[in-house]
């Protein structure tokens, strides 16, 4: 597994395929690592140059109480692969992290795909009545250290989706969302991310590669919004919803969303 050494942490990442071949950096969720991304990886590896991390404080990748960048730590991994260049793939955070990256260091996106994702200072505003009791609830678990009832309430929250019961999932992907949030083991990173200034809402014109806007039908109102905006305000954004999912439709259906992801990137040549 290899390292890149950044100030205050240390960024485990893979690689797979052809580095010659067109690349790719996968962005997990907060609610996962980078293993969210398996289906994926291994699939576009075979035509692709494929790159996936753990962010800063998630899963592998320990960090220090220090001020840093997400989207500088997203760079640093593509120069410590070799790519000049990547098609960026975020999902939540991972796709605000990604979209900063672009308008930060425009010459190093060739494409771009968010899931579930809301630009860096849009409004938050919207959540339902049920939405706001449950992230009260996610909130009183992380402030007393529960986090048997943190994991369970982040992954009712974000990946079953606040209009589904456990019953309503497959029993495999409750397993496996349940395994990708304790797997993040994130809760007690101290570091302080430095936001891009001025944020990405107000900058969406600015990016202008191809970008393909994913998002979960059962998805919180945020996602939903964040979808809107991102759809909206990108210049070259292409909308892609999936009725029978939540917030990790990459995941959970995930042979249709990497048969949809190919498709995209073959449509254009990346």
């Amino acid at each position: 597994m290899p390292i890149v050494e950044v100030p205050g942490a240390r960024l485990s990442y893979d690689v797979a395929g052809d580095p010659a071949h067109p690349a790719i950096v996968f962005v997990h969720a907060g609610v996962a690592t980078r293993a969210m991304w398996d289906p994926q990886f291994h699939d576009l590896a075979r035509d692709h140059f494929v790159i996936r991390y753990d962010t800063r404080g998630y899963g592998e990748s320990p960090g220090q109480d220090v001020e840093f960048a997400d989207r500088h730590d997203l760079v640093a991994v593509l120069d410590a692969a070799g790519a000049a260049k990547a098609t960026f793939v975020g999902c939540s955070r991972g796709g605000r992290i990604a979209l900063d990256a672009a308008l930060d260091r425009p010459a190093r996106v060739s494409g771009l795909v968010t899931i579930g994702s809301t630009p860096g200072g849009a409004d938050q505003d919207g959540a339902t009545e049920l939405e706001l009791e449950m992230l009260a609830a996610i909130k009183a678990a992380s402030d007393s250290g529960d986090v048997d009832t943190l994991v369970r309430t982040e992954v009712a929250y974000w990946d079953l989706g606040p209009t589904r019961e456990v019953d309503d999932v497959d029993p495999e992907f409750l397993q496996r969302a349940i395994e990708l949030n304790v797997g993040a083991a994130h809760w007690d990173f101290a570091g302080l991310d430095q936001p891009l200034d001025p944020p990405a809402i107000a900058r969406l014109h600015e990016i202008a590669v191809p970008a393909l806007v994913v998002v979960g039908e059962l998805d919180v109102t945020e996602a939903k919004l964040g979808y809107e905006l991102l759809l909206e305000g990108l210049p070259h954004a292409e909308g892609l919803r999936f009725p029978d999912s939540a917030h990790l439709p990459s995941v959970e259906r995930a042979e249709q969303f990497t048969s949809e992801l190919r498709a995209w990137l073959g449509a254009h040549s990346l």
